[in-house]
This record gives structure tokens, C-alpha cells and sequence, in this order.
């Protein structure tokens, strides 16, 4: 199985860092260049983001793939003007910021392996960056400073201290795909669900069993952070993922060319992960290498 995975890598041209699933879907890229190719402008898509909802006071976390934005007649920095000045000065925008190593964290200067659009977002005068070794965020704007700083407080990176969870205490918090096709799989959010039930529901029980010694890099001091992570027995369930979107009332969506832009309520999709989880459809499965085994 392991050099089935290897030869497939290679098939695929793989980086480092990718998965077989980015490297398929960046593959699917190449393909359906040759069908869209109608260009779309920096106002179009100010427009198209103001008629989805997102407007002044929106406090949105956004994820983004700037390889489908192919089509779009601008750079990462016009697309964070444009996402900044729909939110407004009363608003906040956030994105995962996190590095590929998740035992060793610099605040300040480890690239963020979530994106181009997030690592130039990281970058800015004006970001804060959250100090946290696991799914750090990134966020600018009105609740930014308030929303980031608690995570260094974490032993996971989406427990209570988390931005992502510390949304749902505000008002107009939204969640913006842009580029992750019209059912996104992505939805860092319902992993606060589990930690949530960690100790409710006996299915977590073994889910967060994975302890680690990590280093946090953070105004100039060096911190020693015992984390605790998901065993790695256990992968994202994207079939349930798309389940949980898919009963979500509150979502909207739009293309642009190729780009698929999605937005849902925070707080609609932790409840709906929250409820699910009840019900026993969880975000997570064994994987099936281990049950091959």
C-alpha cells in the first residue's frame, strides 16, 4: 500500500507538502483551464462578495485558494483590499495561518502553509498572528488583537481559546470559501465541535490521545507548550463534512468564471456539527490504512 501511495505521488507530481488530494485537484486545475476562461475584475468580485452579505461589521473568516483565482485580473494583495474594505472598519478578517511544522512555531516569521493569499494576509503591518504552534490565525480589523491573543493559551489549536471559537460569541460571524468548489470539505470550524464533546461523548475518547512537546516563538521569547493533537488513527470524514454543509440553512454561493464563492453562519455550522455529533455522524474515521491492517 505504501509504494501504491509512493508511485501514485509520483503519477501526480506531489510536492513536499501536498496531499494526493491537492496534487489531483491541482491536476483537475490544469484541465479545466481549457474550459473557463472568462477573466473577472477586482469590482466584480467586491460586488459578488457585498450581494452574498458580506458587509461593514461582518466578522469573517476566510480560506482561500488562490490557484482557482486563474481567472481573476488581480494579485492576493488586491483580493485581501478588497475582503478588508467589505468588512470595514467595524468588522475583523481572519485566516488559518498555521506552518508545516507543527512542533516548532515563530510567530513572526514561519510562513503560513496555508496558502498565498494567507502568507501575504500574515504579513501585513496591520495582522496580528495568533501564538499558537497548532492552527495558528491570522486577523486584521476592529476584534483582531482580542480574538488572537488568548490562543496562546491553547493545547489545541481548536479548543476554547481558539479564534475560531471565540467567533461564535460575536455578532455577523461568517466563514468565506473562496475557490474550495461549492461544497467544501475544508471547515476548520466543525473541528471545534469535537474537542467540544470531548468528554461527553465516548466515540472522542481515543480521538484526542496524541501528546506532543512543541516550541512557540513569540515576542522574543521561547516557550515550551505541551499540545495535545488528534490520534492519527483517525482522518477527516469529508463525507460527513459535506453532510453537515449540505443541512446548513444559512449558506449562500456564487461563481464567478471558475471561482466558487461560498459563505455560511459560524454559529449555524458549530451547532450543526455540535447536533450531528449527537447523532452519531462524526467528523472523523479511522483511516482506512489502519483498518486494512
Amino acid at each position: 500500500m505504501k509504494n501504491f501511495r509512493k508511485v501514485i505521488r509520483e503519477i501526480l507530481s506531489a510536492r513536499e507538502y501536498e496531499s494526493m488530494e491537492d496534487a489531483l485537484l491541482r491536476k483537475r486545475i490544469e484541465i479545466e483551464k481549457h474550459f473557463y476562461k472568462t477573466k473577472f475584475s477586482k469590482e466584480e468580485l467586491r460586488r459578488s462578495l457585498n450581494d452574498m452579505g458580506v458587509v461593514e461589521g461582518t466578522q469573517l473568516i476566510v480560506h482561500a485558494s488562490w490557484r482557482q483565482f486563474y481567472n481573476f485580473k488581480g494579485s492576493p494583495d488586491d483580493v485581501i483590499d478588497i475582503l478588508k474594505e467589505a468588512v470595514g472598519e467595524s468588522g475583523t478578517l481572519l485566516m488559518p495561518a498555521y506552518g508545516h511544522d507543527k512542533f516548532l512555531f515563530d510567530v513572526k516569521n514561519t510562513p503560513s502553509a496555508a496558502g498565498v493569499i494567507s502568507e501575504v494576509f500574515r504579513g501585513k503591518p496591520d495582522t496580528y498572528r495568533s501564538p499558537c504552534t497548532n492552527f495558528s490565525v491570522a486577523a486584521s480589523g476592529k476584534y483582531a488583537k482580542e480574538l488572537t491573543e488568548q490562543h496562546i493559551n491553547s493545547i489545541y489549536g481548536f479548543d476554547k481559546y481558539s479564534p475560531y471559537y471565540l467567533l461564535s460569541d460575536y455578532d455577523n460571524s461568517k466563514v468565506l470559501f473562496l475557490g474550495l468548489s461549492s461544497r467544501p470539505t475544508k471547515i476548520s470550524l466543525f473541528h471545534c465541535a469535537g474537542y467540544i464533546l470531548k468528554d461527553k461523548i465516548p466515540f472522542y475518547e481515543n480521538l484526542y490521545t496524541e501528546k506532543i512537546k512543541t516550541e512557540l516563538i513569540y515576542e522574543d521569547h521561547h516557550y515550551n507548550k505541551n499540545m495535545i493533537t488528534r490520534n492519527p488513527i483517525y482522518m477527516n470524514d469529508n463525507k460527513v463534512f459535506k453532510e453537515i454543509f449540505s443541512s446548513l440553512k444559512n449558506k449562500d454561493s456564487i461563481k464567478i468564471s471558475n471561482l466558487d464563492i461560498v459563505m455560511i453562519d459560524l454559529n449555524e455550522g458549530l451547532e450543526k456539527a455540535l447536533d450531528f455529533a449527537h447523532n452519531g455522524k462524526y467528523c472523523y474515521k479511522i483511516s482506512r490504512r489502519i483498518r486494512l491492517k
